[in-house]
């Protein structure tokens, strides 16, 4: 797969994950702050794999100029 389909793959999964995370929250246990602090993990890892991914591309560009 290539970037563009990796990018829309990962926003996709979150959205759905952000979905039913606030879903469940309210349905299930009638809190919001269960929901916040599901959707702050998520978040967190999604910042991570950017952060990772915009470190491979440095890299290469790196390379790519030797």
């Amino acid at each position: 797969m290539d970037n563009e389909t990796d990018n829309q793959l990962v926003v996709t999964l979150i959205a759905i994950g952000v979905v039913l995370t606030f879903a469940y929250s309210l349905v299930f246990a009638g809190q919001l702050l269960l929901w916040l602090y599901l959707v702050s993990v998520l978040l967190f890892f999604y910042l991570l794999w950017r952060f990772i991914r915009a470190h491979e591309r440095i890299a290469d560009a790196l390379e790519d100029a030797e």
